[in-house]
């Protein structure tokens, strides 16, 4: 009986780390445009994130219901080993810092969860941020 329990046990735990997904920080290097289905979801401008690969980001955000455009820079932190998280602005305030967890990673696409909130629709482009690799 132990040792069924032992190959159960075992196959359990090799199953769930089959299902981690591993989040390849590397791929989060270049310019990321926000981005969703425009049936759902329509954005009044456009915004782009710059990633240098060295906790640095560049925004770029436009308004085109004024027709201004603004860019932005600043600094993040990845914790990959404890969270799979970004924070956007770590060394500002509690107040002012954001913490999103890395939902997808690859080479074209990229999600985010702002932490401590869940997916839903209505919450695209504030709690949850979808972005496509423009270069």
């Amino acid at each position: 009986m132990r040792k069924i329990f032992s190959y159960v046990c075992a196959a359990l735990l090799v199953a769930g780390l089959c299902g981690c997904e591993k989040i390849d920080v590397n791929k989060l290097e270049g310019t990321w445009s926000e981005q969703y289905d425009p049936a759902v979801f329509a954005m009044d401008g456009s915004v782009e994130y710059t990633f240098d690969g060295s906790n640095h980001y560049q925004m770029h955000v436009y308004d085109a219901l004024c027709g201004e455009s603004h860019d932005y820079s600043g600094s993040y932190a990845i914790d990959l080993i404890n969270k799979g998280t970004i924070t956007l602005n770590p060394q500002m305030s509690d107040f002012s810092n954001v913490t999103y967890t890395l939902v997808k990673l690859t080479s074209k696409e990229m999600v985010w969860q702002k932490e401590g909130t869940t997916y839903s629709v209505g919450t695209w482009g504030s709690d949850y941020r979808h972005f496509v690799k423009v270069k």
